[in-house]
Protein backbone atom coordinates (compact mmCIF):
# COMPACT_ATOMS: atom_id res chain seq x y z
CA UNK A 1 0.00 0.00 0.00
CA UNK A 2 1.39 3.40 -1.00
CA UNK A 3 0.85 6.61 0.94
CA UNK A 4 0.38 9.84 -0.89
CA UNK A 5 2.01 12.89 0.54
CA UNK A 6 0.75 16.37 -0.22
CA UNK A 7 3.11 19.30 -0.14
CA UNK A 8 1.68 22.69 0.63
CA UNK A 9 3.44 25.89 -0.25
CA UNK A 10 2.91 27.88 2.96
CA UNK A 11 3.88 31.19 1.34
CA UNK A 12 1.35 30.61 -1.44
CA UNK A 13 -1.42 29.75 1.02
CA UNK A 14 -0.76 32.78 3.22
CA UNK A 15 -0.64 35.13 0.23
CA UNK A 16 -3.88 33.59 -1.08
CA UNK A 17 -5.62 34.26 2.23
CA UNK A 18 -4.39 37.85 2.24
CA UNK A 19 -5.76 38.35 -1.27
CA UNK A 20 -9.10 36.78 -0.34
CA UNK A 21 -9.43 39.10 2.66
CA UNK A 22 -8.43 42.17 0.68
CA UNK A 23 -11.12 41.58 -1.97
CA UNK A 24 -13.82 40.91 0.59
CA UNK A 25 -16.10 43.84 1.30
CA UNK A 26 -15.12 45.66 4.49
CA UNK A 27 -16.43 48.44 6.67
CA UNK A 28 -15.19 50.49 9.62
CA UNK A 29 -17.18 52.79 11.88
CA UNK A 30 -14.50 55.41 11.21
CA UNK A 31 -15.59 55.35 7.54
CA UNK A 32 -18.79 57.15 8.51
CA UNK A 33 -17.27 59.47 11.11
CA UNK A 34 -17.84 57.40 14.26
CA UNK A 35 -14.82 57.35 16.58
CA UNK A 36 -14.74 53.58 17.06
CA UNK A 37 -12.23 50.85 16.16
CA UNK A 38 -14.93 48.46 14.86
CA UNK A 39 -14.01 46.80 11.56
CA UNK A 40 -15.89 44.06 9.75
CA UNK A 41 -15.30 41.91 6.70
CA UNK A 42 -17.90 39.86 4.91
CA UNK A 43 -18.66 38.06 1.70
CA UNK A 44 -21.60 40.33 0.85
CA UNK A 45 -22.77 43.86 1.59
CA UNK A 46 -25.80 42.36 3.34
CA UNK A 47 -23.54 40.39 5.69
CA UNK A 48 -21.57 43.55 6.49
CA UNK A 49 -24.73 45.52 7.18
CA UNK A 50 -25.89 42.77 9.55
CA UNK A 51 -22.54 42.86 11.38
CA UNK A 52 -22.75 46.65 11.67
CA UNK A 53 -26.30 46.49 13.03
CA UNK A 54 -25.27 43.82 15.55
CA UNK A 55 -22.40 46.08 16.62
CA UNK A 56 -24.24 49.42 16.55
CA UNK A 57 -27.10 48.42 18.85
CA UNK A 58 -25.03 47.66 21.98
CA UNK A 59 -21.91 49.73 21.25
CA UNK A 60 -23.55 52.95 20.04
CA UNK A 61 -27.07 52.59 21.51
CA UNK A 62 -28.51 52.65 17.98
CA UNK A 63 -31.68 50.63 18.32
CA UNK A 64 -33.14 52.02 15.11
CA UNK A 65 -30.98 53.01 12.15
CA UNK A 66 -32.09 55.98 10.08
CA UNK A 67 -32.28 55.72 6.32
CA UNK A 68 -29.48 58.29 6.14
CA UNK A 69 -27.19 56.16 8.31
CA UNK A 70 -27.96 53.01 6.29
CA UNK A 71 -27.15 54.97 3.12
CA UNK A 72 -23.84 56.16 4.61
CA UNK A 73 -22.85 52.63 5.64
CA UNK A 74 -23.73 51.16 2.27
CA UNK A 75 -21.65 53.78 0.46
CA UNK A 76 -18.72 53.43 2.87
CA UNK A 77 -18.30 49.71 2.22
CA UNK A 78 -14.96 49.07 0.54
CA UNK A 79 -14.70 46.34 -2.06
Amino acid sequence: MHQRVAFIDIKFCSSLKEKEISIMPSFMCKDIGIDCPFEAHGTTNHELMRKFIDHAEPAHKMHVLSADLIFKVQHAIKK
